[in-house]
This record gives C-alpha cells, sequence and structure tokens, in this order.
C-alpha cells in the first residue's frame, strides 16, 4: 500500500515538473497572459523556467501613460478631500473635548497590539496556505517564497483596481523563484479560491443572523446582497474553468464572439485558442492540488480563520476609542456580553465588505474610509473625534500597513536579485 501510494505522489510531481505542454506554455500563457501582452516563445521555457516578461513592467503607451497619471491625481485628491471631510466633520460640533479621545486610546493602548495582531496573522495565515501548496505540488520547503508571495499578492491586490494585481503578480513571482510553472500558475488561484468561498459563506451566516437597522441601512443590505454574489462569482468561474472545460470552452468562444462584435477582438481565432489552452492547462493545474485533500481542508480552514481575523480589525478599533460598557450601554448594539459584541461587530464587517465591492478604487479607498466612518460615528457620537480616529486606525491596520510592507519587501526583493545576478549571471535567478 505504501509503495502504491509513493508511487502515485511520485507520478504527481513528475507531471507537475516535467517539461509538457502545460510547463511550456507557462504562467503567461495559462493565466496571466493577456491578449495584448509581449509573447514569450515556448522553446525559451524550461522546467525551472522564469517567464521573460514582469506583468507589471509593461510600458503603457503615451495616451495610457497620462490617463493613469490624471486617474492617480484624481484618486489622491479624492482620498484626501474624503478624509479630511471626515476629521472636520468629527472634529467640531461635539460636545466633549478633544483630548478624551488621548485618554482613551492611551488607557486602552493594548488594542493596537491587538490589531498589529491581526494584522500579522492575515500575512502569516496566506502565507502558510502557499507554503503547503508549494510543498505538495513540488516537495520542497519554501517557507520564504511563500511569506514574499503572500505580502506581495497583498500588496499588488491594494494597489490596483478591483483587486486584479496580486494573483498575476504572484504567479509570475512563484515562477521566477524556483516553482515549476504549472503549480505557479494553480498555487495562486487555488488560494483566491479558497479566501473568496471563505468570505462568501460567512457573509451567507451575517446576512441570516441580521445586525442592527440603525447602524446598516436597507440601502446597504441591499448592495451587499449583490456584493456577496460578486464575491462567490469568481470561484464559480474557477470551478467551471478548471473542472467543466466543456463548458469553459463554450464561454469563451462566446465571450470572443462578442468582443469581435464589439470590435475589441481584432484575431478571434488566436484568442480562442489561447483561451481553450488556458483552460485545459489550469484544469491539469488545479487537479494537481485537489488530489490532496489534507491541503484542501487546511487551506479552507485557514482561509476562514483569515476572513475572520481581517473582519475582526473594526471591532478593536472600536475598543480603542471607547470601553466595552459604552458599547453595550449604547443602545445601538443587539448584544449583551463582549462576545456577543464581538460576533456583531465583525458580522457588520461582512455587510459592509460586500456593500464596497463594487467600488472599483484600489483597496476601495473612499468608499471604505466613508462608510466604515458612518459606523464608528453613529456608535461613538458623544465622543469628539473618536469616530475619526477609529476609522483611521482601522484603516492603518487593514490597508496602510500592507502597502507599506509590500513596499519594503518589493524593494528588498529587487535588491536581493540584483545581487544574485551579478553574483551568478547566467544561474537561476530563485
Amino acid at each position: 500500500m505504501n509503495e502504491e501510494t509513493n508511487k502515485t505522489e511520485s507520478s504527481e510531481i513528475t507531471e507537475a515538473t516535467t517539461p509538457s505542454e502545460n510547463t511550456k506554455e507557462g504562467v503567461i500563457e495559462s493565466v496571466i497572459e493577456r491578449p495584448d501582452a509581449p509573447q514569450t516563445d515556448a522553446s525559451d521555457l524550461t522546467n525551472d523556467s522564469v517567464p521573460l516578461t514582469d506583468p507589471t513592467a509593461v510600458k503603457p503607451s503615451g495616451k495610457k501613460r497620462i490617463a493613469k497619471i490624471v486617474f492617480t491625481v484624481l484618486f489622491i485628491a479624492a482620498m484626501v478631500a474624503i478624509i479630511a471631510y471626515t476629521a472636520v466633520h468629527d472634529f467640531t460640533g461635539e460636545s466633549v473635548s478633544n483630548d478624551r479621545v488621548l485618554e482613551l486610546i492611551g488607557s486602552n493602548w493594548y488594542y493596537l497590539l491587538v490589531l498589529l495582531g491581526l494584522f500579522a496573522l492575515t500575512i502569516l495565515i496566506e502565507a502558510i496556505k502557499i507554503f503547503l501548496m508549494i510543498r505538495k505540488t513540488t516537495r520542497t520547503y519554501q517557507f520564504g517564497t511563500a511569506l514574499t508571495c503572500a505580502i506581495q499578492g497583498k500588496f499588488y491586490d491594494y494597489v490596483t483596481p478591483l483587486g486584479s494585481g496580486g494573483q498575476p503578480f504572484q504567479m509570475y513571482y512563484l515562477a521566477k523563484h524556483g516553482v515549476p510553472t504549472g503549480p505557479a500558475g494553480a498555487i495562486p488561484i487555488g488560494t483566491l479560491f479558497l479566501t473568496q468561498f471563505s468570505f462568501f459563506i460567512c457573509a451567507i451566516v451575517s446576512f441570516i443572523v441580521g445586525v442592527p437597522a440603525e447602524i446598516v441601512p436597507v440601502t446597504i443590505r441591499i448592495v451587499a446582497y449583490f456584493g456577496a454574489v460578486f464575491y462567490i462569482i469568481v470561484p464559480l468561474f474557477l470551478v467551471v474553468f478548471s473542472f467543466l472545460p466543456n463548458a469553459g470552452h463554450k464561454i469563451i468562444g462566446w465571450g470572443v464572439k462578442v468582443c469581435t462584435k464589439l470590435r475589441i477582438c481584432k484575431k478571434p481565432e488566436e484568442w480562442l485558442a489561447k483561451g481553450n489552452r488556458a483552460i485545459d492547462n489550469n484544469r491539469k493545474n488545479m487537479a494537481i492540488l485537489v488530489k490532496s485533500k489534507r491541503v484542501l481542508i487546511a487551506g479552507t480552514l485557514l482561509s476562514f480563520l483569515l476572513v475572520i481575523a481581517q473582519c475582526s480589525m473594526p471591532f478593536f478599533s472600536l475598543l480603542l476609542v471607547s470601553d466595552i460598557s459604552q458599547l453595550l450601554d449604547s443602545g445601538v448594539f443587539m448584544s449583551s456580553t463582549p462576545v456577543e459584541l464581538w460576533f456583531e461587530v465583525t458580522r457588520i464587517t461582512f455587510f459592509i465588505y460586500c456593500a464596497i465591492t463594487f467600488i472599483p478604487t484600489p483597496g476601495n479607498s473612499g468608499a471604505a474610509d466613508g462608510t466604515f466612518y458612518g459606523l464608528f460615528r453613529t456608535v461613538l457620537a458623544t465622543v469628539a473625534g473618536a469616530s475619526f480616529t477609529g476609522m483611521m486606525i482601522w484603516r492603518v491596520y487593514s490597508f496602510y500597513l500592507y502597502l507599506l510592507l509590500g513596499v519594503i519587501v518589493l524593494i528588498s526583493v529587487k535588491v536581493r536579485d540584483r545581487i544574485n545576478k551579478k553574483k551568478n549571471p547566467l544561474g537561476n535567478l530563485g
């Protein structure tokens, strides 16, 4: 029995690492590839090949570059305006001195450590998920690679509209740093699927249990219901494309026809061939991960823990600028104990995240700030500045720290790769 198991595992590893159509087409064509992206000759890619084009380094045309600059300037101006408005609105017209906020933070400083712990936990969980999948597909221990991949994936999620940049960069990074191109394409997709699925289940539970109408009005609830559907669309498409290839081919064909009629696609045969090839490659890659029930179960449990940790941050931000008795006696919440209050605020957070999922700005900036400010202000209306301070503290731990850590890691990786290239210019960059 052990020999059969070892042979099965060996065949899986061979399939993942042996040069084939899957590995030669690589990450660029299987998942990252865009019709307008520079093409890489499959003959240039080997078992441990590196995509020759960084998906983050494609230079836009002059008009696109100008449009990007204009969008960035307008985006920053809008963010500054929103933050300035909430600050002025929150620090004026209150009956309690602004010094009360500093007093509360000083007495509740340990919640800053709790928030930092939750931030670190989300990074660690994502890294462990990637590590387990790398271990399954390559039989190598690469926790450092998994940790860097997790951090940079979060960074690119938060700096691209609709969080669209994380997975392509993770695929590129894994393929460049020692992971065969087949698993490198499957691992980020697998982690995304588990996270989105776990979030959707938690959101449904939140919808069923309910939240106070004073904090989450009917309009926000309706938008949140549609947002939850948007969250589950990605996992559904992954299932269709990975395990129902015939349905996936039909969807690709329909999409190419629509794009051709809209004159978006000028080479329909080429687009169709690439799309069908991507479906076939993804199916093979995802099959490697699904075969391991242990990794699948562990990844699912870790994903639930990750989204709960992420959505617990507003609760501890509230506690930082108030106290538990004030929140329980506010008359706004339905809870009577601290644990019930945590569960209630976490459910509210799932509502809010679902409601702002349509906002295309990086990290849902603007919508997240304004919506969560409304949450804090409803509860903390008696303390001047507490709503704005609580909102900003939450944004620091749930958004800005990821950006800061991502920049630090990105710079360190660039420096390390450059040093390695100088030491061994003909060797593997990983």
